[in-house]
């Protein structure tokens, strides 16, 4: 992943868990290549290769892939008479 795809997940992430190894931590910002992070329970901020973190699915790309209609499927169904 280069820098530019890098900084771009930082934005999205910014304030959101992420996982470094298998931490649950807070990624706070981006700073010269390394990834700012705190972990869960602990009050001080530690830089770690952001290459090493997990960055878990966004609740939006989740709705996205949900269950949908068929394309050709009607929008209100006949009722019988």
């Amino acid at each position: 992943m280069d820098s530019l795809q890098l900084d771009a997940l930082a934005v999205v992430y910014l304030d959101r868990p992420v996982l470094h190894g298998t931490r649950r931590a807070t990624l706070l910002h981006m700073n010269r290549g390394a990834a700012i992070i705190r972990y869960w329970g602990d009050s001080h901020a530690v830089a770690v290769p952001p290459e090493a973190l997990t960055f878990p699915p966004l609740k939006g790309a989740r709705r996205s892939q949900g269950v949908r209609a068929a394309s050709d499927e009607p929008i209100a169904r006949d009722t019988a008479p």
